[in-house]
């Protein structure tokens, strides 16, 4: 017997799911609110997003497929906002959120409201203005958060995204604790999640993104990628996410393998003054002329520099799981990531390029092997698309669901013994 349709509100208070990855503050949580929305209608359910309106021209309503729809709340000003700026939202963004999910009852086109499930938040923003919502409805409260903040006092990128406000570490621990369930992407976050806030096993659980690998295939002339390479940086351009070792890899690789790299992705408000400094690195560094740098790029754009790249540079120095890495691997493209990253080694296949190190040096050997060995990159390529291909969005979706079918059921077991 399937389990009943569910109704969810799904929060993404600070970036809407239709924003492209890579851009301003824009990244692989975006990809993964909206693909799990349209994974989990195609299994019968019924998602309606909502995040903070940042263009006065974006309709209330927006139907992205059949059983999903994105609200835009207003929230601010209707103009994009740096993340420092995020906190001064969450108040009339969570009075906007209660009035649409508090309204009486209504059906018909956009106006069908009423009768949610639980509620869904994505990053602590979203938690900390929807959590209060879903208490008084007496309805589950799930929270992802897609990063962790560094602790207090942290000065190094390897203990997790710096906060952006005061707020932030306050308003992660209110989500984790209130919540009953924290749905992470990754062992690597869910043990984050559980040690700096003490969430305990029961109420940690783990659902993986997938990766749509119609759009991210391969190319069929692997030995150009090979011979000729493109490397591939794709990420916020920010310290975080680590394109200065990129370009210092680039710099310490043989100038006989003839490559160039690639820089995509876009620079917040928080984070304005970085793009220059890369610039200048580029220049410092003598690889200027063989580095591009094409700003934020579309699905079907990512998925065609992927196809044609050598190999994706995954430099960051914290990822809670590491989106990009799987659809580099779902196009054929082998990945180099570093291996203290949180959760990247759970998104590179086992017998990936997973370094120790953030020596350029050790990087740059590593892949010069890596080029230099036709029979070894071709091997690499299949093993990488054989893994993602075991990473899909519905799959994701049904694990999702299971818990979501869970967790209403536990707290509906709760209302009927009081």
């Amino acid at each position: 017997m399937s389990a009943p349709s569910l109704r969810i509100a799904a929060v993404s208070l600070h970036t809407s799911p239709l924003e492209e990855p890579g851009g301003a503050d824009a990244g692989g949580m975006n990809v993964v609110v909206l693909e799990q929305s349209l994974a989990l209608a195609r299994l019968g359910h019924r998602v309606d997003l909502f995040t903070r309106r940042s263009d006065p021209a974006a309709p209330d309503v927006v139907e992205l497929a059949d059983g999903v729809r994105l609200f835009h709340l207003d929230a601010g000003p209707a103009a994009p906002l740096a993340k420092s700026a995020m906190d001064a939202t969450i108040r009339p963004f969570r009075e906007a959120l209660h009035a649409v999910l508090t309204a009486p009852a209504t059906t018909g086109g956009d106006a069908d409201t009423g009768g949610w499930d639980l509620i869904h938040s994505h990053h602590w923003f979203s938690g900390v203005a929807a959590l209060p919502i879903a208490r008084e409805l007496g309805i589950p409260h799930l929270q992802s958060f897609h990063s962790v903040a560094a602790p207090e006092g942290s000065g190094s990128l390897d203990a997790g995204e710096p906060a952006e406000s005061e707020g932030r570490i306050p308003g992660e621990q209110f989500a984790a604790t209130g919540s009953d369930l924290v749905v992470a992407v990754s062992e690597a976050e869910a043990r984050t999640v559980g040690e700096r806030y003490g969430v305990p096993g029961g109420r940690l659980s783990v659902v993986r993104p997938g990766v749509d690998v119609h759009r991210f295939r391969p190319c069929d002339d692997v030995t150009r990628r090979r011979l000729s390479p493109t490397l591939l940086f794709t990420a916020r351009l920010q310290p975080l996410k680590g394109p200065d070792l990129a370009l210092e890899i680039l710099a310490h690789l043989d100038p006989g393998i003839g490559a160039r790299l690639v820089l995509a992705g876009g620079v917040s408000q928080d984070f304005a003054d970085y793009l220059e400094h890369l610039r200048g690195l580029a220049r410092e560094l003598g690889v200027e002329g063989r580095v591009e740098i094409v700003g934020s790029l579309g699905r079907d754009e990512l998925a065609e520099e992927m196809r044609c790249a050598g190999a994706l540079l995954l430099t960051s120095w914290s990822e809670t799981f590491g989106l990009v890495a799987l659809e580099a691997q779902a196009s054929g493209t082998p990945v180099l990531a570093w291996r203290c990253a949180g959760g990247v080694q759970e998104a590179v296949a086992p017998d990936g390029l997973v370094l120790d190190s953030r020596d350029p040096d050790v990087w740059a050997e590593a892949l010069q092997s890596l080029l230099r060995d036709e029979e070894g990159y071709g091997a690499a390529v299949r093993s990488a698309r054989d893994f993602a291909a075991t990473r899909t969005w519905d799959a994701a979706a049904e694990a999702l669901a299971g818990l979501y079918t869970a967790v209403t059921a536990r707290r509906e077991a709760r209302e009927e013994r009081r």
